[in-house]
């Protein structure tokens, strides 16, 4: 059996006694590629050198909504530029929380729509977060006429909100929420989403799935989301893992 996590948060520092030993851990549990999602500006070079170590890691650019408020005049062409290097693979994550609101809510929205411009510019695909601002994400999507899809992570909406994000071109990701107990809602959307527009992630070191839920996540853990969506869709795990795989690869052009 073989996986993709297709977003993780590596450098964070709770992965700094033992990051190098994660990784080949993963890789010795077949993990073929992990993609890192950046958060903020200061997060690039860290990124930068871990893809660098690893031939079969990634990784994104971008401001997380938490972090828009930190948007400066020079953040669109800093990322522009960090756009040209070969292990950039998306922009993101990026998108609206409405939730938390740790960036004000017009800060979130002009950031947004700036990280979009700059992935219709440099021909990349977008990696969204959005928490209690579903309807708004997609009407922006809409309006700034994004060009080259992307993934919707760790999704938590409902089916009508996955649907229209399907018909703009962008994949639906499962984390290990939907292998908790109470998440019948979510199991039920993901039965309603087809393998062929889904990914699979851990957002390690969050979201632990079961049975290890309370402890740390890694990527190695993409497997028990691999199991659930086997259950959920009736399919082997090998299927989802080969299937999520290839739609990770056609999505973020790697090889």
């Amino acid at each position: 059996m073989t996986f993709i996590d297709s977003h993780s948060h590596l450098i964070l520092k709770e992965f700094d006694n033992d990051r190098d030993n994660v990784i080949q851990q993963a890789l010795s549990n077949g993990i073929t590629h992990i993609v890192q999602s950046c958060d903020n500006l200061d997060e690039i070079e860290k990124n930068l050198i871990l893809t660098k170590k690893y031939g079969n890691l990634y990784s994104s650019v971008g401001i997380h909504p938490h972090e828009a408020k930190l948007w400066t005049d020079v953040s669109y062409d800093t990322i522009i530029k960090y756009t040209k290097e070969e292990k950039v693979i998306a922009i993101g994550e990026t998108g609206l929380d409405f939730y938390y609101n740790h960036s004000p809510q017009d800060i979130q929205l002009k950031v947004f729509r700036e990280q979009i411009k700059i992935a219709n510019e440099a021909s990349l695909p977008l990696i969204i977060h959005t928490r209690d601002a579903f309807k708004e994400t997609i009407k922006i999507l809409k309006e700034e006429k994004i060009k080259h899809g992307g993934v919707f992570h760790c999704y938590t909406g409902d089916l009508d909100i996955a649907k229209e994000a399907l018909k703009l071109g962008f994949y639906i990701s499962w984390s290990g929420i939907i292998t908790f107990k109470k998440a019948f809602d979510l199991r039920e959307v993901a039965k309603n989403i087809p393998l062929k527009n889904t990914l699979i992630e851990t957002d390690c070191p969050f979201l632990t799935p079961l049975p290890h839920r309370g402890e740390r996540n890694e990527p190695k853990y993409v497997k028990y989301v691999a199991e659930e969506l086997a259950k959920i869709h009736n399919v082997s795990v090998d299927k989802v893992g080969e299937i999520t795989s290839e739609n990770t690869k056609i999505l973020f052009g790697i090889k």
